[in-house]
């Protein structure tokens, strides 16, 4: 009778981990959102970019973020160099993970500047990168299973492995990602991004953690690209939190006007 109740116990466990499993990482991928992208912010920053032989290329742009109960709303702003500045990039962000994307090209020799996009990167030169590295993750698009603790370029890190939810297989790159997330702060540690073929094409690492107007935050991160044997220095110049933007701002009608 012990022995059944041993193994009757056994199964039930295991049948509960991966429930178990899946609201842990909730919680932590939710408090890691509530840290990072989830609040009002101006932001600016700067790329740095090599590929192989290739000259380096150097980027710049403004992130507004303004946070809504249905949505969030980012708008990239190029800054630099001069053949790229003016270049906006709406993207509107549901809660489902969902998100609509309008691009402004000032320079565009077609006659409809403002324009739905299904673009997935920013290009310029060597440079190509993932839409979803400019706005935070995209996270909504998965769901996340917890894995373990494990130490990481020396911090104790959750783990959590990401997967693409079936209705966005075809709007990402990466079907599978592995985020570590420090323990104490929540913050990403290293991100492994794997490709379609569940081969790791991207790997994301923190270079420096600091407090900017109080907040904790990532301020610099390496992004290597195994594929195509590239790396991309992202730094973190200024931010503004909770800034008052006019609503109008993240309005399609409005891009051509900024």
């Amino acid at each position: 009778m012990k022995l059944l109740l041993s193994f009757t116990t056994y199964f039930c466990m295991a049948a509960a981990l991966p429930g178990i499993s899946g609201k842990k990482a909730d919680a932590l991928i939710a408090t890691h959102l509530e840290k990072t992208t989830r609040r009002s912010a101006r932001i600016t920053l700067q790329v740095n970019h090599r590929r192989g032989e290739k000259p380096p290329v150097f980027l710049a742009y403004t992130w507004l973020r303004r946070v809504q109960p249905s949505f969030i709303a980012h708008l990239i702003r190029m800054e630099a160099p001069p053949s790229q500045k003016g270049k906006l990039l709406l993207v509107h962000e549901r809660p489902d993970g969902s998100a609509d994307y309008i691009a402004y090209r000032p320079k565009s020799k077609m006659k409809k500047k403002v324009r739905i996009s299904g673009a997935r990167h920013f290009k310029y030169k060597s440079l190509r990168i993932s839409i979803q590295e400019l706005i935070g993750g995209e996270l909504g698009k998965y769901t996340h299973h917890y894995i373990g603790k494990q130490t990481v370029r020396g911090v104790e890190c959750h783990l959590v492995e990401n997967r693409i939810k079936t209705k966005f297989k075809r709007k990402s790159d990466y079907p599978r990602s592995i985020l570590a997330l420090g323990v104490t702060n929540h913050l990403m540690v290293r991100w492994e991004l794997y490709g379609k073929s569940n081969r790791l094409e991207k790997k994301i690492v923190a270079l420096e953690t600091l407090k900017l107007e109080g907040v904790e935050m990532v301020t610099q991160a390496q992004v290597t690209n195994l594929k195509r044997d590239s790396q991309l220095l992202l730094k973190v110049n200024t931010v503004e939190y909770d800034p008052k933007f006019d609503p109008k701002l993240f309005q399609k009608k409005y891009l051509s006007r900024n």
